[in-house]
């Protein structure tokens, strides 16, 4: 599965940037495009283990999946795509076609996959609170 060479690239390229930050990481949230045909199970899964040994062991990885939308030059249309949907219902796939004049359409997003934030908790306890 891609998921974990995926996951192995995101853990090596974040861990450098949290050297600075102190605290536990409790959270990484990721934003990740429907057109990126990634399991979101399966990069939960590489992430809980490729992250073992590290910072991030124990950290949840949240995915914000976000839907795809296209553009059309002929009519100047800029929303959701159409969907092509298996009888069965079993899947759902992104259409590159207008839905508003049926001309091609390009993607404006979807196909995004990055770090969007991450959670740290402090370890210090706060000052000048109620005692």
């Amino acid at each position: 599965m891609h998921e974990y060479a995926v996951v192995d690239e995101l853990i090596t390229s974040l861990l450098p940037r949290l050297d600075a930050i102190p605290g536990v990481v409790s959270a990484v949230f990721v934003r990740k495009g429907e057109l990126r045909i990634l399991s979101d199970r399966a990069l939960e899964n590489a992430f809980e283990l490729l992250s073992r040994g590290s910072r991030l062991e124990g950290a949840r990885l949240v995915i914000e999946n976000i839907v795809a939308v296209v553009g059309c030059a002929a009519c100047s249309y800029e929303g959701a795509s159409k969907y092509y949907r298996d009888e069965g219902g079993h899947f759902a796939i992104p259409v590159l076609v207008c839905p508003r004049c049926g001309a091609a359409a390009s993607i404006v997003s979807g196909r995004e996959l990055y770090v969007d934030r991450v959670a740290i908790k402090d370890d210090e306890p706060p000052s000048g609170g109620v005692q």
